[in-house]
């Protein structure tokens, strides 16, 4: 029984992703330049065991990445595109000042601030623009779901299945627009620009 209601869980995440993805294809640039909704506030831990809410990066463009560590599969590679865009971003001189990255586990029995150093110590993070945050299991995978990102957990294997989404949000906290992060062909300067232009506005 267990296992049926997690497949049908499986299935209403794949459903929403395609429709996030169709609502995507067919918004194209315009949902780039428009306000999607207003990004929900939280509070949660960076890896110092200090408080960050969404309103400390005020002004700043930001995007923002809901995963887990311990992802055998999409949470690493995205994870390594996040940290090219803020290669690009540093080389433009705006990460960390006008621009930002939030990556936020909805794992965190498994997600120590210990594991979550060493996890994000593959990846070069600036720890200036780049937070690494964490909170009550609940509690993040409700503030995925406002962020219309999806969490089911395999209460068999304690991992996640989940849209692999990250949003631009800007420096108002108005959502701007998501981008798949299963994009092969990712455009990262685009991204980055998208950042620039964002910041610029606020």
């Amino acid at each position: 029984m267990q296992k049926t209601g997690f497949k049908i869980v499986v299935m209403v995440l794949l459903v929403g992703l395609i429709a996030t993805l169709a609502y995507m294809l067919v918004k194209g640039p315009e949902k780039k330049i428009g306000v999607l909704k207003k990004a929900p506030d939280f509070k949660l831990e960076n890896l110092d065991g200090k408080t960050v809410t969404l309103a400390d990066t005020a002004g700043k463009a930001k995007l923002v990445y809901f995963y887990f560590s311990y992802c055998p599969d999409v949470c690493p590679p995205t994870t390594y595109n996040l940290s090219k865009i803020q290669d690009a971003l540093v080389k433009k001189g705006v990460f960390g000042t006008k621009t930002a990255l939030l990556s936020i586990t909805f794992d965190p029995t498994r997600d120590t601030p210990e594991r979550l150093k060493e996890f994000s110590s593959r990846f070069h993070p600036d720890y200036k623009g780049w937070y690494f945050l964490r909170g009550d299991e609940a509690y993040t995978a409700d503030l995925a779901k406002k962020f219309d990102v999806l969490v089911a957990k395999d209460p068999k294997t304690g991992n996640f299945t989940h849209t692999n989404l990250f949003l631009l949000v800007d420096g108002k906290g108005d959502v701007r627009t998501y981008y798949s992060g299963n994009d092969e062909n990712i455009d990262i300067e685009g991204i980055a620009n998208d950042l620039i232009q964002v910041s610029k506005e606020s």
